[in-house]
């Protein structure tokens, strides 16, 4: 497949998979950048139920368009970029080595890190816009008035808030992603496509991996992207939002959070994999006959 079949194909399953598992999203992103001072639900169930009860089942999808914009544009360049840098970084190879050489684990990490980083810089804003529409339902923006408040509170570079950690937490991507290849490698040494229950299982063992190691990343950002005073000396930076969870509330606050992340990352991420395949092989079946008919006539 060309690269921006990978992206189309990646960015569509991506669209269905987080409208599937929505709410948790919503969920986690409200325990997370709440502080003890402000604690105000106990787990992601208490969240939504609070939720449902104050403004009914729209609250559940409060910020799901500007998510899923933000989902399909990161899961577009991610896909697109990874595909381009493993292509490129083949053909180097074969050059090299005159005949194709499987990559390593630390190729793929440094592969999926270099792909996230370039997605990074065009996904950051809507994710800025979609945080800010999660964690303040009750002032119902739209991402216009979202986009404006940002802008005329931090000037341009407030779309861009949290790059920093979004650049370091390219990691996740290329965990998960680096996992995906080296288990289906061991797995299904000999299979291009997976079945839909094997794509899901290896998604969630991936990314389950990766939100462990950087949920204290995570939930930085979140709060970075969060915070709309600019006076906060707690909130400038992720460090010192690890520094000043770590001092008030504990180390344990730097993974708090972490069930709903798991359970909303695992299965979006198993979900990807499993409707990509499905997609690119409802696709591929569909040119084929679209082919086939052409050549008839």
């Amino acid at each position: 497949m060309s690269s921006l079949e990978n992206a189309v194909y990646g960015a569509s399953a991506s669209i269905v998979a987080n409208t599937i598992v929505y709410p948790l999203d919503l969920a986690k992103t409200v325990i997370q950048t709440q502080t003890k001072s402000e604690s105000e639900y106990k787990n992601a169930l208490d969240c939504l139920v609070s939720l449902y009860k104050k403004k009914g089942l729209k609250s559940w999808y409060k910020g799901l368009s500007s998510s899923l914009l933000s989902s399909a544009v990161q899961s577009f360049t991610y896909f697109y970029w990874y595909s381009w840098v493993r292509k490129l970084w083949y053909r180097l190879k074969l050059s090299r080595y005159r005949r194709v050489i499987a990559n390593t684990t630390p190729e793929e990490l440094l592969l999926g890190i270099v792909a996230a980083a370039l997605g990074q810089l065009f996904t950051n804003p809507i994710s800025v816009i979609s945080t800010r529409q999660q964690v303040n339902p009750e002032k119902n923006h739209s991402i216009v008035q979202t986009t404006k408040n940002i802008l005329k509170e931090d000037g341009i570079t407030g779309l861009w808030r949290g790059l920093k950690v979004s650049l370091v937490l390219t990691i996740n991507p290329s965990i998960t992603y680096a996992s995906f290849e080296r288990l289906k490698a061991i797995l299904f040494p000999n299979q291009k496509f997976l079945h839909p229950h094997e794509n899901f299982a290896l998604g969630v063992v991936s990314k389950m991996l990766a939100t462990i190691i950087t949920q204290p990343l995570i939930i930085s950002k979140v709060m970075l992207q969060k915070n709309d005073d600019p006076n906060n000396k707690d909130m400038r930076s992720f460090q010192s939002i690890l520094r000043y969870l770590v001092v008030n509330e504990g180390w344990t606050s730097l993974w708090k959070g972490l069930k709903p992340q798991l359970l909303k990352g695992v299965l979006v991420q198993g979900f990807v994999f499993m409707f990509k395949d499905e997609i690119t092989l409802a696709m591929k079946s569909l040119f084929a006959l679209l082919r086939a008919r052409r050549q008839v006539k």
